[in-house]
């Protein structure tokens, strides 16, 4: 699947922007050729992608201004990050929302874009995409790559199915898709940016992230109110997410996520294919309808994440 094979109208075009981390130039040249063979729109690289500024692609006002003009532009079909890392919660209180609710288009990115895609749906009502930034393009399998291609052209993908893991609660539950990472959803609670998960289908990754972060982090997330009415939840990659070998022994990650959500008593699968994984990272809709069919670990989409172009 390929968004060639239809005459691009004048301007189309995606943008791709670096509103966290540093870029590294290799691995973005390289996810640039893979997502160039993909599509003929044309690309507009934001002018801080290369800039370094301590553990950021840039000043705060560097990362800023070519986010905002990339999220106001009437042509773009979509905003595609270059790479996550740290940082996109900085701009979230300047960013103009007004902008991207007047000309919508889908946000592309996981990890800490989460914090952009949240913002992006509560603040302008704009669905998105947690999917592969441009640094990972080239080491992803080709069905990854083609699912993420597929959601930029509107369509609807098929059902991502769990590879391995545990099923708590079985069903079938619908509801509003967030896919995050945890940490970085964590961060939002208490915030304007926090998605009202009410009905809600929560898909979670997470990082190195030692598990009893991660049991800190769900606790907080459950002791502020925050998950209340979620109906379901999809468990992805919990990549690098274990004790030290000198550490203290203790549940591993996958046991403190089912320990923790067991007490929302919802539908919660594990074992599906998204996250940080260099071969990994099925891309999902943020913000549109999806169905969990917790018994056959399968999660169907039921909405595009975006308007076919």
């Amino acid at each position: 699947m390929t968004l060639r094979g239809r005459a691009a109208r004048a301007g189309d075009r995606v943008h791709v922007i670096a509103p966290s981390g540093p870029v590294a130039l290799e691995k973005f040249e390289r996810g640039l050729k893979v997502l160039r063979r993909r599509i003929d729109f044309e690309v507009v690289h934001a002018e801080n992608l290369l800039e370094q500024s301590g553990y950021f692609a840039g000043t705060d006002a560097e990362r800023l201004a070519p986010t905002q003009r990339a999220l106001a532009d009437a042509d773009a079909r979509a905003v595609l990050c270059a790479r996550g890392g740290y940082g996109a919660t900085r701009l979230l209180g300047t960013l103009d929302p007004e902008r991207l609710r007047a000309q919508p288009k889908p946000v592309v990115g996981f990890s800490d874009i989460t914090a952009l895609l949240c913002w992006a749906y509560v603040r302008a009502g704009v669905a998105g995409i947690h999917g592969p930034v441009i640094t990972q393009l080239s080491t992803l399998a080709d069905e990854d790559v083609d699912r993420l291609v597929e959601l930029l052209c509107g369509e609807v993908p098929a059902p991502l199915v769990a590879e391995e893991g545990s099923v708590l609660h079985g069903g079938t539950v619908e509801g509003t898709l967030f896919p995050a990472n945890i940490e970085v959803l964590r961060s939002l609670v208490g915030t304007r940016m926090m998605p009202p998960m009410t009905g809600a289908i929560l898909a979670l990754e997470e990082i190195g992230e030692r598990p009893y972060r991660i049991d800190r982090a769900l606790t907080h997330l459950l002791l502020s109110g925050a998950l209340r009415g979620v109906r379901g939840v999809i468990v992805g990659q919990l990549l690098g997410c274990e004790e030290p070998a000198d550490g203290n022994l203790g549940p591993d990650a996958i046991g403190v996520v089912l320990e923790r959500l067991a007490t929302l008593g919802v539908p919660v699968v594990t074992g599906f294919p998204f996250g940080h994984d260099a071969r990994r990272n099925a891309a999902l809709p943020f913000g549109t309808r999806a169905r969990l069919h917790a018994d056959s670990c399968t999660l169907e989409l039921l909405e595009p994440a975006t308007i076919a172009t």
